[in-house]
């Protein structure tokens, strides 16, 4: 996992000039308080269609096959977001994000 996430970081930030002309979204520990806001975080700051679920397989769905916008997901103070939402249940949304990564070349992840 460590690699995948060094090769996302290096990734993003290789072509993050590019992307942050189309928008970024900011994941702050520091600011999500629970894994709804977390969701409603995300769909607001990238436009996600209504009928998005508020759930991680909902999130990999709209990120891989119906987000065509390029934009940068970033994390920072994770270690804070885990302990709000949960260690496991962060790593699986970082995993999320880059499996739709590898899935949409348009989205970016940073880990900070």
């Amino acid at each position: 996992m460590l690699a995948k996430n060094a090769f996302a970081v290096v990734l993003g930030l290789f072509f993050s000039l590019q992307a942050l002309a189309s928008g970024t979204v900011l994941i702050d520990g520091k600011e999500i308080k629970n894994r709804e806001q977390f969701h409603t975080h995300v769909a607001k700051n990238l436009k996600f269609p209504a009928y998005y679920g508020k759930t991680l397989d909902s999130l990999y769905d709209i990120l891989s096959t119906d987000f065509s916008g390029g934009t940068i997901i970033k994390f920072k103070h994770l270690n804070i977001l885990k302990a709000k939402l949960g260690s496991e249940y962060v790593e699986a949304l970082v995993q999320t994000i880059m499996d739709a990564a590898e899935d949409n070349n348009r989205i970016i992840l940073l880990l900070e």
